[in-house]
């Protein structure tokens, strides 16, 4: 008797087939999502560092107010005694010390400028930046001639402050304001502003 070429008819089942493995496509997508979910999670300390880093720079901005920010509002300055200047009218410069701050450290007691102050016959005393308004050079004082003069450019200008024409300064000296309660005190405190050279007219430095 010829035996049968079926399997199934000896009683017997055929072996089951194997599952198939997961797709290669899902695990791509689920790696892409870790990866991309990773790197929105390090976003949030990062920027929060960053923040951090940047805080005292902005704050130092905002209150600064940029370019063309205005006198009012900074502080007078001690510079002098009123018993230290000259009673016959000669101009005396003197520095501007105070705490410089950046954005991150402090250092206290440096000069950040000088003023030219000259004490009146009438007991008030007059204050200049000593920068010339022209290209930013500090004025020297020729005491033969008595008038202020810059070494760079030729501006010449008078015990008052006044420019001597012709002149390549744009404007006069640039006054200060002096605090009159201290004045009466025997002591000269100086409101201290920097301004842009080469204009006109005056605009403040932050």
């Amino acid at each position: 008797m010829a035996k049968s070429l079926n399997p199934n008819a000896a009683g017997h089942s055929p072996p089951p087939a194997s599952a198939p493995a997961d797709p290669p496509r899902r695990n791509l997508l689920a790696a892409a999502a870790a990866v991309v979910i990773g790197f929105l999670v390090s976003l949030f300390p990062l920027a929060t560092g960053a923040l951090l880093f940047l805080d005292p720079i902005l704050k130092r901005k905002a209150k600064s107010g940029g370019k063309g920010a205005k006198e009012e509002g900074r502080p007078f300055r001690r510079v002098a005694t009123v018993e230290a200047l000259p009673a016959d009218g000669t101009p005396v410069q003197v520095p501007v010390i105070a705490d410089l701050t950046d954005a991150w450290s402090r250092e206290a007691n440096q000069p950040i400028g000088a003023v030219y102050l000259r004490k009146l016959a009438d007991g008030k005393v007059e204050c200049f930046n000593a920068i010339c308004p022209h290209a930013g050079c500090f004025v020297g004082y020729s005491g033969d001639r008595k008038i202020f003069q810059c070494p760079c450019h030729t501006s010449s200008f008078e015990l008052d402050g006044q420019r001597i024409l012709p002149s390549p300064s744009p404007r006069n000296m640039d006054g200060l304001a002096i605090d009159a309660e201290k004045l009466k005190e025997g002591e000269v405190w100086v409101q201290f502003v920097n301004y842009y050279s080469g204009h006109e007219k005056r605009e403040a430095k932050p």
